[in-house]
C-alpha cells in the first residue's frame, strides 16, 4: 500500500515536471487574438466581400507570437483539422470568425483550415482546443458595445478619431493594452481595421499588448456598412 503511494506521488511529479517544462520550453512568448472591423477590410480589400458582413468585430486570426520575433508559420505538424472539430464550431465559426467573402459554410471551411496550417500548427495545443481558445477569448468581450458606450463614445459613423483615445478607452474599460492596426484604401483613406488583444500561452489568461497604433499615419476612419469615402472635388 505504501509503495503503491509513493509510486503514484513519483508519476505525479513527473508529470507535473513534464508540464512545467513543456511551458519553459514553448518557442512563443504569448498568444495574439486580431479581431477586424468587417466594414474596414471591405473597404481596403480589393478582393471583394460578400453582400451583407457582421456589424461587430470578428475573428482575423489567433496566432503565437516571439517577443523580437521571428514570426511563426507554417510550422510542421502530423496533426490535421479535421471535418468533426469544424462542425462541433459550426455556429461560433460562422458567428464569430467568418469568412467575409461568402458566407457559405461549405467554403468557408478553407478559411479555417487554412488557419490552423498558418498558425495553429505552430501553438502548443490540439486543434480543437485552438479553435475553442480562440472563440472564447473572442466571446469574452464586445469591443465595439466599449467603444460606442465610453464616456466620449467612439461610433461607426464614418467620422475619423484619435489613435490616443481608441486606445485609452480599451485600456480603461479592459484594464489592459491592447493594439491597434489601421488600413489604407487605394485612395489614402486611413481606416480602424483591427483590434489584437494578447493572451498567455495556455490561450486563457488575457495579458497586455505593446499599447502601439500600427499603420494609424492619420487619425482612422471607423465606418458604416456601405461607406463610401468623399471624393475630392474635381
Amino acid at each position: 500500500m505504501i509503495m503503491n503511494s509513493i509510486l503514484l506521488v513519483l508519476l505525479l511529479m513527473e508529470i507535473l515536471n513534464c508540464e512545467a517544462q513543456y511551458f519553459d520550453a514553448s518557442p512563443y512568448d504569448y498568444l495574439e487574438l486580431a479581431l477586424r472591423w468587417p466594414n474596414s477590410y471591405c473597404l481596403t480589400h480589393e478582393d471583394g466581400c460578400r453582400e451583407i458582413v457582421p456589424q461587430y468585430f470578428t475573428i482575423s486570426y489567433f496566432r503565437p507570437r516571439k517577443l523580437g520575433g521571428p514570426d511563426l508559420q507554417y510550422c510542421p505538424t502530423p496533426i490535421t483539422l479535421s471535418n468533426n472539430i469544424i462542425e462541433t464550431n459550426k455556429y461560433d465559426l460562422l458567428r464569430f470568425w467568418p469568412d467575409l467573402r461568402t458566407d457559405n459554410f461549405i467554403e468557408s471551411k478553407s478559411l479555417w483550415r487554412d488557419q490552423w496550417k498558418k498558425f495553429g500548427s505552430c501553438c502548443f495545443m490540439m486543434p480543437d482546443d485552438y479553435f475553442v481558445y480562440a472563440l472564447n477569448n473572442r466571446k469574452r468581450y464586445d469591443l465595439k458595445r466599449i467603444l460606442t458606450s465610453a464616456g466620449k463614445c467612439i461610433v461607426a459613423n464614418g467620422n475619423s478619431y484619435p489613435t490616443y483615445r481608441i486606445l485609452q478607452i480599451f485600456k480603461k474599460t479592459l484594464g489592459l493594452n491592447v493594439s491597434i492596426v489601421c488600413e489604407s484604401d487605394r485612395s489614402g483613406n486611413v481606416y480602424l481595421a483591427e483590434v489584437h488583444q494578447c493572451v498567455d500561452i495556455s490561450g486563457t489568461m488575457p495579458i497586455s499588448c505593446d499599447n502601439k497604433a500600427k499603420g494609424c499615419d492619420d487619425d482612422p476612419i471607423f465606418p458604416y456598412m456601405g461607406f463610401q469615402p468623399d471624393k475630392d472635388p474635381k
